[in-house]
């Protein structure tokens, strides 16, 4: 069998009763913390701007925008919705690989908005749809051996996750999903600059890639065809894009192993590259009972690819002026752990962030690269790091983070995705009652049951 038919039949062919339980469970994880991030982030500029967007197209009322209400076509509603789930840079990701992937809130915003416009689509359909679209996405983009950070080219496979899930929704044949997979090499694209930039396309890639994959599927289920090797043909692309890249990552076993069980659980509002020096700074306050007010300085060690996201340019991490550099600032990031024994999404408001206290810690927070860290781990975007804290008492602590919260080897529950849940609804544009945050995590977790969802989506919506 060729590959690009390995990989169409890996998605026909999954089912709820072939896909291990640990990755049914972590696609439940998947859909509650997208809808979280959504409505934590649904106040952000960002997310004004994406419904904005959506309202200047309007069109056929078929599917929800999350939390305001909206109804849209389904791709619209889809741009929307993974747009706002992006907006704060709290989305899940895969961490162990060069290049991070935020495949969740690229693939549940199309799957939801399927499921919202045929109704007859299954929880357990939809749960086999998600993980294997997302163990697709990991997949591909686990396979691209080159850094973003060297190339400039970011996740450009993310159209082919939002792609499958479609497909699969749509109920598409062999024939259709091949042509879906080739329509939506039309659609592939992805940059870095954005990053360097800290523009409001980092969010807004999400919804835009989501938003090709539904309307891929769609293309091919109205007819239209794509060329048939998208991937390895004479011009496609891995050979016109990605030249250097693992086929092994593929094709491992494809079918046994879903890898959609590896994605990291963000536990703070900020970029995951932060989160090792996050976890560590908390874990020393917690351990020797320190406050922001103690700390004379503080001391960061971790690997140069990490460095150039989370503390370059050095002016710029260090005097953020705006939410999307703070989240890109481990200066930043860290301080705020240190003065206030948490980060949550307040602290990367505007207002917030002159806060003169967090100001006199981050010009007090030294980050270097750790020659050991780059030996060991030097080819990855998310950085072991070490944090040592000077006390102005004299005293010294010092903790490495390899793994921390949310990581694969120390993961969430659905129990901490509903914590985060709550908490993102204290930020929502609209209010969410506790019952209501209730009933959507209940939902979730007995969704394998579900004979449909058309239940969960006024649950989206706020100021009921």
């Amino acid at each position: 069998m060729d590959i690009m038919r390995q990989i169409i039949s890996h998605v026909l062919n999954s089912s709820l009763d072939r896909i291990p339980r640990k990755a049914i469970e972590r696609a439940k994880l998947s859909i509650l913390d997208t809808i979280a991030c959504a409505i934590g982030g649904s106040n952000d500029l960002i997310a004004h701007f994406a419904r904005q967007l959506g309202a200047l197209s309007g069109g056929k009322p078929e599917c929800s925008v999350w939390i305001s209400g909206e109804k849209l076509p389904s791709s619209l509603a889809v741009l929307v919705n993974a747009t706002t789930a992006r907006a704060l840079d709290y989305d899940d990701t895969y961490e162990i690989a060069i290049n991070g992937c935020h495949a969740s809130a690229y693939n549940v915003p199309p799957a939801l908005a399927l499921a919202e416009r045929d109704a007859s689509i299954s929880g357990a359909e939809l749960l086999s749809a998600l993980a294997t679209a997302i163990d697709l996405h990991i997949r591909l983009s686990r396979s691209v051996a080159t850094n973003a950070i060297d190339t400039g080219r970011d996740n450009m496979v993310a159209v082919w996750g939002a792609t499958a899930v479609s497909a699969k929704l749509l109920r598409v044949d062999e024939e259709k999903m091949r042509n879906a997979f080739g329509i939506a090499y039309a659609h592939a694209a992805g940059e870095f600059q954005m990053y360097e930039e800290n523009a409001h396309t980092v969010a807004l890639q999400q919804g835009l890639r989501a938003r090709s994959g539904v309307e891929s599927a769609l293309s091919a289920m109205v007819g239209f065809n794509g060329p048939r090797e998208p991937f390895f043909g004479k011009y496609g692309f891995y050979k016109a894009f990605e030249p250097d890249y693992g086929l092994d990552a593929i094709v491992d076993q494809l079918g046994s192993d879903y890898v959609n069980a590896s994605i990291s659980f963000k536990p703070w509002p900020s970029c995951r590259a932060t989160h090792h020096g996050i976890d560590g700074l908390l874990q020393l306050r917690e351990e020797h009972n320190f406050t922001g007010e103690d700390i004379l300085c503080i001391e960061l060690g971790l690997n140069e690819r990490a460095a150039s996201v989370v503390v370059e340019p050095r002016d710029q991490k260090w005097n953020p002026d705006d939410p999307v550099v703070a989240r890109f600032s481990l200066p930043y990031a860290v301080a705020v752990a240190a003065q206030r024994g948490q980060v949550a999404i307040g602290d990367f408001r505007a207002e917030a962030i002159q806060d003169p206290s967090v100001r006199r810690i981050m010009a007090a927070t030294k980050v270097e690269i750790d020659p050991e860290i780059n030996r060991t781990h030097g080819r990855y975007g998310n950085s072991p790091t070490t944090v040592k804290v000077k006390l102005k008492s004299g005293t010294q602590h010092f903790i490495r983070i390899d793994k921390p919260f949310g990581h694969p080897e120390n993961p969430a529950s659905l129990t901490d995705g509903m914590l985060k849940l709550k908490a993102c609804a204290e930020m929502s544009m609209l209010p969410f009652s506790e019952k209501q945050l209730e009933l959507i995590g209940e939902f979730i977790e007995e969704l394998d049951k579900r004979p449909t969802l058309a239940p969960l989506f006024d649950l989206l919506v706020g100021g009921k």
